[in-house]
C-alpha cells in the first residue's frame, strides 16, 4: 500500500504579529527584547507557526533571513529546564558556522536556567566533554566533532528530542553525509527534526525520506524577497586602476559606518587591508588562509567596534553573522551572481536598511547584468557622490573574440600584447602582472 503524501507548505503571510504575540516564556521575550527585536521575520514566523504542529520542518532560506533565530526559538521554548541531559542537538557544515549558532543561543537562553555547549575541531576535547557532564541541554557541533564524541561514549543522543541540520546543502558539498546517517541513525526518540538548506539536493530528499518520510512541512522564502526590499543597491562606474582611490573617498565620506570591502582574492584582500591601514584607515583582513582563531579574533573585533572596516573574501562572507554593518562595498564584481546575494545579506539582516555599493570596471559589465538577472533587481548606476544617473540600454559584449575563436583582429594569435586587457592592476582576477602590486595572483577564498 503506497502511503499518503502529506507534506505541507506553509504561506504564512507577514501579519504584523510581533514576538510578544507568540506562545513564548518571558525569558525569551525578555533576551528578544535585549536584543532590540521585537518582529519576527519570514523564516522565523512561518517556522513558529509550522513547530507547533509538531510535524517536522524543511525550510529553504539563505543566510540573512534569520534562520538561526528561525529554529532556536522553538526549540529552546521547548525544552525541559529541569532535565541535565542533551535535548537538542544542532549541527553546521563549519566551526565558524556552529560558533555563530552557539552565540545566538546563548543570547537567546541568557535569561533562562539553562545550559549549552559548541563542540568543534580546534579545541580541547576534554573541555567540550565536561561541558556534556555539567549537563548540557543544547549541543552545537561540527559533524566530525560529534561524531567523535559519539564514538567516545561521551555524547548520548537518547535523550534528544529536537535534531537540526543548518546549511545542510554545504554538508552534502563537503562529503558529510553518511557522518549525518550516522548522527541521526542514534537519535531514536526524535520529537521533532528541523532542516534548512538553501536548495534540497537529491542526496538530502534521500535522507528526509529515510527518516521522516513525506509527513513533514515544507517553508521556503525566496532570495530575491530578503535582497531586493531592504538594501539600497548602487554601482559606479570606475576604471580598474582608479579602484582604491575612490574606494579611499568613499570611507573618507562614511567616517561612522561600519564596513564591509569584498575582493574576490585572499592576496588582494590582505593587500587592501594593509593598504587602507598604511593610510590611515583601521581596517582588517579575513580569509580562509588565517588561522581559526585569527578568524574568531578578527570577527570579535568587529562585532565589539574595535575596527571599523573589515576587507573579505566571498569564502569569509559565510561566516560573518553581524547586525551592525551599515555599508558593503563591491571593490569587484563577483563572478559567480549568487556571490552578490550572499555579499548583501551582511546587511539586509534583522529588518535593517542600508547601502551597498559596488564598483564595475567597463570589463565587469556583463558580470553586473547577470546579477541582476540572477537576482531580479535593477542595480542603480550613480556618480562619486551617490547621484543617480541614467543607464544605457544593455548590450551584452559577445566580443569579436566569440567569431574569431580568440584570434585578435591585429596580431597573430599569442603574440604580442594580450587583448583581453587585464593583465594587472586593481581589476586583475588571478592573472600575473608586471605592475609593482600584483594585487590578485592568489586563489579565491
Amino acid at each position: 500500500m503506497t502511503k499518503k503524501k502529506t507534506e505541507e507548505v506553509v504561506d504564512a503571510p507577514i501579519d504584523g504579529r510581533k514576538f510578544v504575540d507568540f506562545d513564548l516564556n518571558k525569558y525569551i521575550v525578555q533576551a528578544l527584547e535585549k536584543k532590540w527585536y521585537d518582529t519576527p521575520t519570514e523564516i522565523q514566523l512561518k517556522t513558529l507557526d509550522a513547530f507547533d504542529s509538531g510535524k517536522h520542518i524543511v525550510g529553504q532560506s539563505q543566510t540573512g533571513t534569520g534562520k538561526t533565530a528561525a529554529f532556536c526559538l522553538p526549540v529552546l521554548n521547548a525544552i525541559d529546564t529541569r532535565r541535565r541531559v542533551p535535548q537538542v542537538l544542532i549541527l553546521a557544515p563549519t566551526r565558524e558556522l556552529a560558533h555563530q549558532i552557539r552565540d545566538e543561543v546563548f543570547e537567546l537562553s541568557k535569561y533562562m536556567y539553562m545550559k549549552s555547549m559548541c563542540a568543534f575541531g580546534g579545541q580541547s576535547k576534554r573541555r567540550q566533554i565536561e561541558q556534556l557532564e555539567k549537563g548540557a541541554q543544547v549541543v552545537i557541533g561540527t559533524v566530525g566533532r560529534v561524531k567523535d564524541l559519539i564514538d567516545m561514549k561521551k555524547l548520548k543522543l537518547t535523550d534528544i528530542d529536537y535534531f537540526i541540520l543548518d546549511e545542510v546543502d554545504r554538508m552534502l558539498d563537503m562529503w558529510f553525509i553518511d557522518d549525518i546517517d550516522y548522527i541521526r541513525s542514534r537519535a531514536i526518540n526524535i520529537k521533532q527534526a528541523l532542516t534548512f538548506s538553501a536548495t534540497i539536493p537529491p542526496e538530502l530528499k534521500s535522507l528526509l525520506q529515510k527518516y521522516i518520510g513525506d509527513d513533514y512541512t515544507s517553508i521556503k522564502v525566496k532570495a530575491q524577497d530578503v535582497v531586493a526590499t531592504k538594501v539600497d543597491h548602487m554601482f559606479m562606474e570606475v576604471a580598474s586602476f582608479k579602484k582604491f582611490d575612490t574606494l579611499k573617498r568613499l570611507l573618507k565620506e562614511y567616517p561612522d559606518h561600519k564596513t564591509i570591502v569584498f575582493a574576490e582574492t585572499k592576496r588582494l584582500v590582505d593587500d587592501l587591508a594593509h593598504q587602507l591601514t598604511q593610510d590611515g584607515f583601521d581596517a582588517i583582513a579575513l580569509h580562509g588562509d588565517m588561522e581559526q582563531r585569527d578568524r574568531f579574533a578578527t570577527l570579535k573585533k568587529i562585532k565589539n567596534d574595535d575596527l571599523r572596516i573589515l576587507v573579505a573574501t566571498d569564502v569569509a562572507a559565510r561566516w560573518l553573522n553581524m547586525n551592525q554593518i551599515d555599508l558593503v562595498v563591491n571593490f569587484q564584481v563577483p563572478n559567480d551572481p549568487e556571490s552578490y546575494v550572499h555579499r548583501i545579506w551582511r546587511t539586509a539582516r534583522a529588518g535593517a536598511e542600508w547601502r551597498a555599493i559596488m564598483f564595475v570596471s567597463g570589463d565587469e559589465m556583463n558580470a553586473l547584468h547577470a546579477i541582476e538577472k540572477r537576482n531580479k533587481l535593477t542595480i542603480k548606476k550613480v556618480d562619486e557622490h551617490r547621484n543617480e544617473l541614467p543607464r544605457k540600454e544593455f548590450r551584452k559584449r559577445s566580443g569579436w573574440w566569440g567569431k574569431r575563436k580568440g584570434k585578435s583582429r591585429y596580431r597573430k594569435p599569442g603574440t604580442g600584447y594580450k587583448w583581453w586587457g587585464r593583465s594587472g592592476g586593481w581589476g586583475s582576477r588571478g592573472r600575473s602582472s608586471s605592475s609593482r602590486h600584483s594585487w590578485s595572483r592568489s586563489s579565491r577564498g
